[in-house]
């Protein structure tokens, strides 16, 4: 049965799927590689993280969709947003435990990744909110095959990012850098 569905499917279609398919693993490359890099920095594996995530794509929207702002202004504006809340439980909490047995930490981040994400629903609510795309639904057209303009952008920063911080981190674990 499963062949007789496959087989409905087109070439063109497969190769759409499989480029958006590599746009979204390159999405959770970078969501990794954010925890990696805090791992690095703290020894601790933050799951508070991925609400501070969320409270940047809320801060986006509201700056975005309920202010009006320029997409790429929201868009700053929410990182700097996340970064000062970040910074605030890292100052107001999380420095307190330092010395703390890791898996005290981690059950601190997780009790912060609760409050943030009721802190969220309580605020905007708990339907979600779409974003205005900023590229549009364009898409570049190969043959008969379309890829969304925003997936190329998706891959190739990935790419970028994550050579970046292989460089550095290759560099740094053979001494030529600060660590």
């Amino acid at each position: 049965m499963s062949g007789l569905v496959l087989g409905a499917i087109s070439s063109d279609a497969w190769i759409e799927t499989i480029f958006s398919g590599i746009a979204l693993g390159a999405k959770y490359a970078l969501v990794a590689l954010g925890f990696v890099v805090v791992f690095k920095a703290t020894g601790v594996i933050n799951f508070a993280q991925a609400s501070l995530v969320l409270v940047g794509g809320y801060l986006c929207w509201n700056f975005a969709a309920t202010w009006g702002w320029n997409f790429y202004l929201a868009l700053l504006a929410s990182m700097v947003g996340g970064a000062l809340l970040g910074l605030l439980l890292e100052v107001v909490i999380l420095r307190r435990m330092s010395g703390e047995a890791p898996f005290t930490l981690i059950m601190v981040t997780i009790g912060i990744l609760f409050v943030i994400d009721n802190l969220v629903t309580a605020i905007w609510g708990a339907e979600g909110r779409d974003l205005p795309d900023p590229w549009g639904l364009r898409t570049y057209r190969f043959g008969k095959v379309d890829i969304a303009v925003a997936d190329v952008w998706t891959i190739g920063i990935t790419v970028l990012v994550l050579a970046a911080f292989f460089a550095m981190f290759r560099l740094t674990t053979l001494g030529l850098a600060m660590p």
